[in-house]
């Protein structure tokens, strides 16, 4: 059967600048043609820090061994969650969510990491972990991503539990309040990247959804923060 993709685009930790006015980037380089020097640099240092998450980053850890739990075999870790290169990835961002098609019976995602794009282990540790949240609703829903409250909801239940939200990553982003402010940054992350995936009205489809979506804390027993 051929495997249709569809990707869910991952903004930076620290970046919260919508994109969705802008043009997809072209791959620069053939996707056949022999990586450059500085290419096989920085995929270097990404296969490190995606080496050093599985085996060290208890969330990580968890959220692959959840994938499992459920029966969706992920196959090796190191084709699962692979670094592209952004000069031959259509990819602005940190990372991304290659979605099987709905209905389709085999379970076989990809998570993709830009190897340019990610400064340092603890934004590639919460990204993958975002992504992986992705992976586990796929393999415990078969989400139709196309529809834009499946979409909503997954977004909502990533950015909740993948640790981009914690009150000190909103401090360094300079966005924090007294009350709610896990709640807020779940919204406003979440319509981000529902824009970044060309769904229409995001803010609508977060609302629409969010109060079931940010309270459903599978697999962990409640939010991880």
């Amino acid at each position: 059967m051929r495997r249709t993709t569809k990707l869910m685009r991952r903004q930076s930790d620290d970046t919260e600048t919508p994109q969705q006015d802008a043009p997809t980037p072209e791959p620069t380089a053939p996707q056949d043609a022999p990586p450059t020097a500085e290419e096989r640099v920085a995929l270097g240092r990404c296969l490190r820090l995606r080496d050093a998450a599985l085996a060290q980053n208890t969330r990580v850890q968890f959220l692959v061994e959840a994938v499992r739990k459920l029966g969706c075999d992920p196959g090796p870790l190191e084709s699962f969650v692979q670094c592209v290169s952004a000069s031959r990835q259509s990819m602005a961002m940190v990372g991304g969510f290659a979605a099987h098609a709905p209905g389709q019976r085999d379970y076989a995602p990809k998570i993709l990491m830009v190897a340019e794009h990610v400064p340092n282990q603890a934004i590639f540790d919460r990204t993958l972990s975002h992504e992986l949240v992705h992976a586990y609703d796929q393999c415990r829903a078969n989400v139709d991503w196309n529809d834009r409250r499946h979409h909503a909801c997954s977004e909502i239940r990533a950015g909740s539990l993948s640790g981009e939200c914690d009150l000190s990553q909103e401090i360094n982003r300079g966005r924090f309040g007294i009350t709610k402010h896990h709640q807020a940054c779940v919204k406003r992350r979440s319509a981000l990247s529902l824009a970044l995936s060309g769904q229409a009205d995001p803010d609508a489809a977060v609302a629409a959804v969010f109060d079931a979506c940010y309270a459903d804390t599978a697999p962990f027993d409640r939010h991880p923060n």
